[in-house]
């Protein structure tokens, strides 16, 4: 009976063992490279939720963040909320003071978010759907008049959360 318990013993502790050290059979050397290509385009949300007068520098990041993402292959939607909506708002888009480092130099915040959007509303290359502004902190702080950048839709903000694979929060 002794045999037999420790030979029970043995084997369990044997097993518990292997499983234990599974992983170290990964592949540690397999190297993704870091660039999003077309054939694997991802569904990036960046959710900007701070006010451009109060913090301009979290919303060039958010912007520019949304530039080099889209210029490397991944659908990019950028989303406006809480008090990040005043982005959406011409004035405070294109206000003098709000200057943003990006890679090349300097740039407007306007110049950087017509960049992303594909230029300004009217355009041909303008498209509104890269950027969805929270219709419920839109009409908080502006009420029924529709926003300058982006558009907003309770349906759209759904669906966009749900397909997210990555969501990047400013």
């Amino acid at each position: 009976m002794y045999k037999k318990l420790k030979s029970a013993l043995t084997l369990i502790f044997g097993i518990a063992a292997i499983g234990l050290f599974q992983s170290v059979n990964a592949d540690w050397m397999n190297d993704a490279g870091g660039v999003i290509t077309a054939g694997d385009a991802q569904d990036i949300v960046i959710s900007l939720k701070s006010n451009p007068m109060s913090n301009p520098e979290m919303a060039c990041l958010a912007v520019t963040f949304a530039n080099m993402l889209s210029a490397n292959g991944a659908n990019v939607t950028l989303f406006v909320t809480l008090d990040g909506v005043s982005l959406a708002d011409e004035s405070v888009a294109s206000s003098r003071r709000f200057k943003c480092d990006i890679p090349s130099g300097e740039i407007s915040l306007k110049e950087n978010l017509e960049k992303f959007l594909g230029g300004s509303p009217g355009d041909t290359g303008y498209n509104r759907d890269n950027m969805v502004v929270c219709p419920l902190c839109w009409n908080s702080r502006y009420d029924d008049e529709p926003p300058y950048y982006g558009f907003k839709s309770s349906e759209a903000v759904g669906k966009m959360i749900l397909d997210a694979e990555k969501i990047l929060d400013f």
